[in-house]
């Protein structure tokens, strides 16, 4: 598996549907630790996933995954 960096940070969503959360981590350039995490967590199981909601803000990303996936924002890491 090849890494790839990219070049402006970014923010990752990460979703626990079991348990009706997300978080939201970032800003970074590299995410392939945070799906290797995501990946092992599918595997044992759980129904969560990661994915870049290609905004630079936030609160934005927040209130966004709120209304969009009416998901609960914890600051707890999911994974």
């Amino acid at each position: 598996m090849s890494r790839i960096k990219h070049i402006d940070p970014f923010f990752l969503v990460i979703t626990d549907r079991d348990k009706g959360l997300f978080n939201v981590v970032g800003p970074m350039t590299d995410d392939n630790p945070w799906n290797e995490r995501v990946c092992a967590a599918q595997n044992e199981g759980r129904h969560v996933n990661c994915q870049n909601p290609n905004l630079q803000n936030r609160e934005t990303i927040i209130a966004m995954v709120k209304q969009q996936l009416g998901l609960e924002y914890t600051d707890k890491l999911i994974v």
